[in-house]
């Protein structure tokens, strides 16, 4: 049977996880189709590394979180969709990595170059990772009218969020930073609007004009994979002594469930039945499990633990 057979049968996927592979392999063949050659040009040492798979493997997740706000919004999932979404992912994978890799200081230093591009539109290029990363966005950019007043709220909203992230990982814990009830409350509500606008984003570059009654369960659903990606990089996380929602609440995995049921939950309700609906629901859990496992597994592996997951 098809993948656009399987999607076109209420939760079909959800009750096929091997079929949500098959449209995986697909999109990740179509993903490399559109980033192999830009990195071979204007990086080529990265091909040789471990990351280029872990951009892969993340563009193809937000090309398949992209499909289905795609179909949630009423259109058809067509080529330019897909390389919407694949170089988004790309873009998104070397932001992260601006924010994470490099230490504090060079994480407020991207911030306040990146302000600039937003606000002046140029951006100093320095090595081969940032002309990449300049390429990418640019050509992202040009796909959509970027002056849309809610596309233009969605990376401003995404970019203060990143701020405020790299402002909370300063603070020193616990003292520094009030009580412990209200430390959880910042560090969850940061995780929920990093994703959920990252998602919010995504949607609106591919869909314009998406329906506002989906703006909600569309960024629910962002929140949720920032949620069950901390639980799967706990380990790596506490080695590298970063503090998440997920590496600070007792029994994480107890609390994880709690959040992922709560949410999808909401996210059947807030959506109509459609492909999209049944397709979100299908990666969420899939993606839920996955990283559940991987929490298990890393265990003990300290700085090592970051690995490729599909």
């Amino acid at each position: 049977m098809s993948s656009r057979k399987t999607l076109d049968k209420p939760r079909g996927l959800q009750d096929a996880p091997g079929r949500l592979d098959v449209l995986a392999r697909s999109h990740r063949r179509q993903v490399e189709g559109v980033l192999k050659r830009l990195v071979r040009s204007y990086h080529p040492l990265m091909l040789a590394e471990l990351e280029y798979s872990k951009m892969v493997e993340l563009s193809t997740k937000m090309v398949l979180v992209g499909r289905a706000c795609t179909l949630i919004g009423g259109q058809p999932f067509d080529g330019r969709h897909m390389r919407i979404a694949a170089l988004y992912g790309a873009c998104c994978f070397l932001g992260d990595s601006f924010l994470d890799d490099f230490g504090e200081a060079a994480a407020r230093e991207y911030l306040e170059r990146y302000e600039l591009l937003l606000t002046k539109g140029w951006f100093e290029l320095r090595n081969d990772r940032e002309r990449l990363f300049y390429v990418i966005l640019a050509r992202l950019f040009s796909e959509r009218d970027m002056l849309d007043p809610l596309l233009r709220q969605a990376v401003f909203s995404l970019f203060l969020t990143q701020k405020r992230d790299v402002e909370l990982r300063a603070a020193k814990l616990p003292t520094e930073s009030g009580p412990r009830r209200a430390l959880l409350r910042m560090l969850r509500e940061c995780a929920r609007d990093r994703s959920g606008h990252a998602i919010t984003l995504l949607a609106h570059l591919l869909v314009p004009g998406l329906p506002l009654r989906y703006a909600s369960p569309i960024y629910l659903a962002g929140s949720l994979i920032m949620h069950i990606d901390d639980h799967g990089d706990c380990h790596y996380d506490r080695y590298h002594r970063r503090v998440t929602y997920m590496n600070q609440v007792r029994d994480p995995a107890r609390r994880l469930g709690e959040i992922y049921r709560r949410g999808i939950d909401r996210i059947e309700r807030g959506l109509p039945q459609s492909r999209g609906r049944e397709l979100m629901i299908a990666f969420l859990g899939r993606y839920y499990h996955t990283r559940l496992r991987k929490n298990r597994l890393e265990r003990g592996r300290g700085g090592m633990s970051w690995t490729v997951y599909a």
